[in-house]
């Protein structure tokens, strides 16, 4: 097999692929790039299709034109029995949109999976026009003074030395996310207040379309506090849900609101509330949060082993004015984490902008932007005394789909919003592309055509019995596609068929899907460090 060695092309980069962790200019983590791969397939015909790339850590697969018969089902699954990891998409797919990216499966290949009752259609199917590939896993360090100062939130978990000094900053911390956007970008958000809001930085929905190809995953720490588990996407946790509706952002303020779907259960995670009279100078914090999207971390100590403070208040810079700011160890992909006080165990600010010292979001500024917009949000603030425990929102019972207006601030024309089913944890690991399909008639056949493709692949495809209207059954085909240079391709289809119906298989590679720039340093305004 040859295998696919495809050059990077990644937006905003300002580090070697060798790490494995790469920044916009705005600190928001790239963990992946997105690689141009073609196929279309119609309705009604049983199939599946295997994409794999070497060394990539996961794979998120992109729908164009989606739109299934009912009863029909496309499933997004790992051909590893290792990773129980799978998605399965319905009707015009993720949201209802019919142009999506699926949730990422982890490891080098994924299986697409068409799974057809067989009703003649016409019109109907799907294309794929690319997917997004995780880079592999290695961690990279960036830190000011002696070292990184956090550590695994199992550090805080009850009985341990540091949860004698903060009993609640482990069950705090569990109403904290990991966020995948839009297949390639992580950030930090967590639960506020008891409907299922998601508070996070607005820097990282730029494009507030990217709410809808979000993964939520919640519980992603390692299991004792020995294990650092500093890799993207590492230690898998439990993605709850693979959407959201985008209620409202503040490009000034740099915060976003997002709401995740009526039928989540969110009971085991709880939610944070903020203190209305905000940060107090010198307070000591603690920040949960999903670094460069590793397994969730707190940190609450500087270098020296001093507790990490509230170092200014009211401090105006390059990351805007009212800003509140702090040395507590932080990473891109931080972006949105936390500040909370374990006095009260409330939220004073909210992550935003690295450096040394990094600067934060007073929640006072956060909650008049919201009263002045007319945004209100249940038990966004405590009603009676603070630091009552980690109440859970109220329980949501679990469905298939749920459709909904489009949100305020939300273009209208996306059309309606469908919450997708709680996956299973995933791990990423760390990925040639393959595809398989078939047909049926009373012949066999071969052929053999040339394309052109922008690197080296191979892909196999193999169609799926199911019945049919005549008598339930089909025979089993196979067309491989092997392309070896870079600037030409063979591919050689063999037809085992029965009967009268057909498939089509195009396989295609265009040129990349996104630019370059380079940033030195990576650090700078809305960006993030550790300090």
């Amino acid at each position: 097999m040859v295998q696919l060695l495809h050059p990077l092309f990644v937006l905003f980069l300002t580090l070697p692929v060798a790490t494995g962790a790469k920044y916009t200019d705005k600190g928001i983590a790239i963990v992946g790039t997105t690689e141009p791969w073609s196929l279309h397939v119609e309705a009604g015909e049983s199939c599946e299709d295997d994409i794999s790339y070497d060394l990539a850590s996961y794979i998120a697969v992109h729908f164009a034109g989606f739109d299934l018969p009912d009863g029909d089902s496309v499933v997004i699954s790992s051909p590893d029995d290792d990773i129980a990891v799978s998605h399965t998409y319905t009707g015009r797919g993720r949201d209802q949109s019919g142009t999506f990216v699926a949730s990422f499966v982890p490891g080098t290949s994924v299986t697409i999976t068409y799974n057809s009752v067989g009703v003649p259609t016409s019109g109907q199917g799907y294309r794929v026009t690319g997917f997004s590939r995780g880079f592999p896993t290695v961690p990279h360090e960036s830190v000011c003074g002696d070292g990184d100062q956090s550590s695994p939130v199992k550090c805080y978990a009850p009985g341990s030395t540091l949860a004698r000094q903060m009993p609640q900053a482990y069950e705090k911390s569990q109403a904290i996310a990991r966020l995948l956007i839009n297949g390639t970008y992580l950030c930090t958000g967590w639960l506020a207040g008891s409907e299922g809001h998601m508070f996070t930085n607005q820097h990282c929905y730029e494009n507030p379309e990217w709410a809808m190809n979000t993964d939520i995953e919640f519980a992603a720490e390692s299991s004792t506090c020995r294990e650092e588990c500093k890799k993207g996407l590492g230690c898998p946790g439990q993605v709850v849900a693979t959407t959201a509706t985008y209620i409202y952002g503040s490009k000034e303020i740099d915060y976003s609101v997002l709401k995740l779907p009526n039928c989540v259960d969110l009971s085991s995670y709880g939610y944070l509330q903020l203190r209305e009279s905000g940060p107090v100078l010198n307070e000591t914090i603690y920040v949960p949060q999903h670094p460069s999207g590793f397994a969730k971390r707190i940190a609450s100590k500087v270098d020296g082993g001093a507790d990490a403070t509230i170092h200014s208040v009211n401090e105006e810079g390059i990351c805007g004015a009212d800003q509140v700011g702090h040395y507590a160890d932080t990473r891109e992909g931080s972006s949105g984490s936390p500040i909370l006080s374990p006095r009260d165990n409330l939220v004073v600010a909210i992550h935003h902008c690295g450096g040394c010292a990094n600067a934060a979001i007073d929640v006072r500024t956060v909650l008049t932007d919201l009263k002045d917009k007319g945004i209100k949000i249940k038990d966004l603030v405590p009603s009676g005394s603070a630091g009552q425990g980690n109440q859970p929102p109220f329980a949501r019972t679990s469905c298939t789909a749920s459709r909904s207006a489009a949100p305020l601030g939300f273009a209208s024309d996306l059309g309606p919003l469908n919450a997708v089913p709680a996956t299973t944890p995933r791990a990423p690991i760390s990925a040639t592309v393959s595809s398989e399909a078939s047909t049926t008639s009373s012949n066999s056949t071969s052929t053999s055509t040339n394309t052109s493709s922008s690197a080296s692949e191979h892909a196999t495809r193999t169609m799926l019995e199911h019945p049919t209207a005549a008598n339930g059954l089909t025979a089993p085909v196979s067309t491989t596609t092997s392309r070896n240079s870079s600037n030409a391709s063979t591919t050689s289809t063999t037809a085992t068929t029965a009967h009268s119906a057909s498939s089509t298989t195009s396989t295609t590679s265009s040129g990349p899907e996104r630019a370059t720039m380079t940033d030195d340093d990576g650090v700078g305004p809305d960006g993030d460090s550790t300090g």
